[in-house]
């Protein structure tokens, strides 16, 4: 064989094997690509999962302190949603047959008896105490599933381990072995209900839905770019040439934006008020108490030009402080507006602020009209749950669904753990409005 025959050969060799090789390496990459997608879809599913039976296990302990049929059914129609959604997040994930099954039948039951607890409420009809252990029985074992899920997820965590690669976590976890078979006649409840109308939620009232006209703001002149940097540089204690200016934005209202080295802040262009402030920081350590962070962030407010507020809740995390205020209304009914929501994020460190979330007080506060309730706080209080100890009473106010409001009486209540509830009660009709569970830990104080 000539030289060159033998050259050319080598050459049309070592080029298919570079091909064939660049086909294998595509074709790993698009395995381990395909793999990566499965697994995020699993992670997610177990996250899913994970969040809507918590959420059923609090929804359950809500559902045995309420008192009136307008709530209760608002509560089932929760029960109901959640089921659903713990049913399709579980269908994703690699559970074997029986493990599948035994925990499909515990969720479809607790939607069922939803539903028939929805029918009831249309006849005002009371829980029974037969009802009530049930669904002390139902949250019981909500909670055993939360914790098995929140064990799996602890292991993957710490073994670094992969969803479609340890099915057997899924699998060998002995809690879910324990959960009910309630009575097969439950499977039979509400068979009629097949479509269960569509509800909306406000959720807690620090992040009700901001779908309306800036109220706040209704009627106020419109700045220039100039005066919005004046604005800017008074609440940031610097000069405005300090500023850059970045055009306009913002999410629910229109504004200004600028930013300061780490700093941004927007001021709305109606108006020229502070919408929102955020810092960038690294906090290395905690030296300040709540009761410190929650002067330095009153103080903050007041340097604003806002002199009646109450401070609700609060978080703590990574060494910062947010805490949640509502207007007061300054007239003789001392009235707690949790519409008019202001959001002050300060470091623990200095007591510097970080953050500064007025966008629910501009969007909802405007001068009101607050008439003596129907209703006084001893007639209200009737109302309650028997099954809670009224602690306190004050007069606040409260946004709907349907993005109004309306005057209650707020409770603070104790339930036979110990724990803290906030009833509304309707300050005109006398019914209830909302519930919530207070928790309370190291971490703050939240509503859920």
């Amino acid at each position: 064989m000539k030289k060159s025959t033998k050259v050319r050969l080598a050459s049309f060799s070592a080029a298919f094997l570079l091909v064939l090789g660049g086909l294998l390496l595509d074709t790993r990459l698009l395995l381990n690509s395909s793999k990566t997608e499965l697994e995020y879809t699993y992670r997610r599913a177990l996250n899913d999962l994970s969040d809507y039976v918590s959420g059923m296990r609090s929804t359950l302990k809500k559902a045995a302190y309420v008192n009136t049929p307008v709530l209760r059914g608002t509560v089932s129609a929760k029960l109901l949603e959640q089921s659903g959604g713990a049913k399709a997040a579980m269908a994703v994930l690699p559970f074997s047959q029986e493990k599948t099954d035994r925990i499909s039948r515990f969720l479809s039951q607790i939607g069922d008896y939803a539903m028939m607890l929805s029918r009831k409420s249309l006849t005002d009809a009371a829980a029974s105490e037969e009802e009530l252990q049930n669904l002390s029985s139902m949250e019981r074992y909500a909670g055993i599933l939360t914790d098995a899920l929140a064990e799996i997820q602890a292991r993957l965590s710490v073994e670094r381990a992969s969803v479609g690669k340890t099915e057997s976590l899924l699998n060998n976890v002995d809690e879910i072995d324990s959960l009910p078979s309630f009575d097969d006649s439950l499977d039979e409840v509400a068979k009629e209900f097949s479509e269960f109308p569509s509800l909306l939620y406000d959720g807690p009232f620090s992040d009700h839905i901001l779908r309306r006209e800036a109220l706040f703001l209704k009627g106020k002149a419109e700045i220039t770019a100039g005066e919005a940097a004046q604005k800017a540089a008074a609440f940031l204690h610097c000069k405005p040439e300090e500023l850059e200016a970045l055009g306009t934005g913002g999410s629910a209202i229109e504004a200004y934006v600028f930013s300061r080295g780490d700093s941004r802040i927007q001021v709305t262009r109606l108006g020229g008020e502070i919408a929102y402030f955020k810092k960038s920081a690294d906090v290395p350590e905690e030296k300040l108490s709540y009761e410190e962070a929650l002067q330095a962030a009153a103080a903050m407010l007041r340097e604003a030009g806002i002199s009646s507020f109450q401070e609700s809740y609060y978080v703590k995390n990574d060494n910062q402080c947010t805490i949640n205020f509502s207007y007061l209304s300054e007239e003789g009914l001392g009235v707690v507006c949790y519409p008019d929501l202001i959001k002050v994020t300060v470091e623990l460190g200095e007591g510097a602020m970080l953050e500064y979330d007025a966008t629910g007080y501009l969007m909802n506060h405007h001068s009101r009209e607050l008439v003596a309730p129907a209703l006084d706080a001893e007639t209200a209080k009737k109302n309650v749950s028997p099954l809670l100890t009224v602690k306190s009473s004050a007069l606040a106010l409260i946004p709907t669904p349907g993005l109004s409001e309306v005057l209650c009486w707020e409770f603070l209540c104790k339930d036979r753990d110990g724990g803290e509830v906030l009833v509304y009660i309707n300050a005109e009709s006398g019914l209830e409005e909302q519930l919530y569970l207070l928790q309370k830990d190291e971490h703050g104080v939240l509503t859920i």
